[in-house]
């Protein structure tokens, strides 16, 4: 998910220099999304069951200044919830198989799309435009394109195995996603796509890295960054990977371990990673990161 990040607004900005937090107690958390004062993450629950229908996620607000305002902003049952995004004042979650919008000011339930029996485990979501969603479905290795407004959706062409981080670029029409690899085996690489070409199916991207990936954002026309969980198994540590799409080149960045679904917090040019074995989500600076 999620949004597109000019690096060059650096060089002309000027911003107070915002120190890096890491914001615990948390269960599970496995998307972030940053909204006015603060960050919506979504949380598992207290067991790492991605597929378990148990009530115990919930989505959370945390502050800017890293407390915790609400554990369960919105009062509506949730299994495993993962993926967010926002598209005006409605906040979309991906949980299981159901496609869940909330209206952020009422906290009011807006959106309940049911795709049990359709559909294994929705996990990534980006906006295209104002009236659609493109979704991840990892175990059946689609990517599915909702419309919020009719509750329909197609399923766009092209298999990637165990698809997770998706994006859509509306500078260009691509839909970029990264994947974990068969059987979770961390030979994930990246593919794309034109949403709006009917013919074209998702094809890998040349010279992309390979890894067990989950979260991505797009810092610029040219470049995307990607979270690298390295393995599934009792993993030490993660990684970051900024994938230059001209020069077809990237470069890796060590991280703590389990970076989920990262998002972008472009007001503080700061990166949300959270951490989801570990119970945290991290706040950093770009410029902690060299970017």
């Amino acid at each position: 998910m999620k949004k597109y990040f000019p690096l060059l607004a650096l060089l002309f900005f000027q911003f107070t220099v915002q120190a890096q937090q890491t914001i615990t107690g948390l269960a599970m958390p496995e998307s972030a999304v940053a909204y006015k004062d603060g960050y919506f993450v979504s949380e598992i629950g207290t067991k790492l069951e991605p597929l378990a229908k148990d009530g115990d996620g919930a989505i959370s607000f945390i502050n800017n200044a890293g407390k915790l305002v609400a554990f369960k902003y919105f009062d509506d049952t949730l299994n495993s919830p993962k993926g967010l995004e926002i598209i005006g004042n409605v906040i979309y979650v991906a949980d299981i198989d159901r496609l869940k919008g909330y209206n952020i000011d009422t906290r009011k339930k807006v959106f309940d799309l049911n795709l049990e029996g359709k559909v294994t485990l929705l996990n990534d979501l980006s906006s295209a435009g104002d009236s659609f969603l493109v979704v991840t479905d990892s175990f059946k290795d689609d990517v599915l394109l909702v419309n919020v407004f009719t509750a329909t959706y197609t399923i766009l062409k092209g298999s990637i195995p165990v698809p997770n981080g998706v994006l859509y670029d509306a500078h260009t029409d691509e839909v970029y996603v990264c994947s974990m690899g068969n059987n979770l085996d961390g030979t994930g690489t990246l593919f794309k796509k034109k949403l709006h070409d009917g013919n074209a199916a998702f094809e890998l991207m040349e010279g992309a890295p390979v890894g067990l990936f989950d979260g991505i954002v797009q810092l610029d026309d040219n470049h995307l960054l990607i979270s690298d969980w390295i393995t599934i198994k009792d993993p030490t540590k993660g990684n970051l990977y900024v994938y230059d799409i001209a020069a077809k080149s990237y470069r890796r960045i060590e991280v703590k371990r389990s970076p989920a679904d990262i998002a972008l917090d472009r007001k503080n040019h700061q990166l949300l990673i959270p951490q989801l074995l570990d119970n945290r989500l991290e706040v950093l600076p770009l410029t902690k990161i060299g970017l």
